[in-house]
């Protein structure tokens, strides 16, 4: 598998989760693979993020679980597996957001409760 991603010509992967995460992360390279042009345009030209200033970023590569929980437990994957906060059907989607938000502007270890707490019942 590992040859099969090293060969696409795509800017930002996701394994088992969506690419957008990259960009949502705010800190991964997010954007076009290197040297496409207006005439093949491929995956898009640019790239926006990458705040670590990282010269000569190919791909950025996301993995994430293949099995949610509870049956990750059994494979040797655990993750919580909470619904992502963007999915349409996320129950407690704009409440996480919200706290995720509050927590990114201020940061601090009281607010992690309730943050966790409504991901999970996302």
């Amino acid at each position: 598998m590992q040859e099969a991603v090293a060969a696409l010509r795509n800017g930002t992967l996701g394994v088992n989760c969506w690419s957008g995460t990259g960009f949502l992360l705010g800190y991964t390279p997010w954007g076009a693979h290197p040297g496409h042009t207006r005439q093949a345009i491929g995956s898009g030209t640019g790239c926006v993020h990458n705040a670590f200033m990282l010269n000569g970023v190919e791909k950025t590569v996301l993995r994430a679980p293949f099995a949610p929980a509870p049956r990750g437990l059994f494979s040797g994957s655990p993750s919580l597996s909470p619904r992502p906060p963007y999915f349409v059907t996320s129950r407690t989607g704009r409440t996480t957001v919200e706290r995720l938000t509050r927590f990114t502007a201020a940061p601090g270890a009281a607010q992690l409760p309730a943050l966790f707490a409504s991901a999970l019942r996302g």
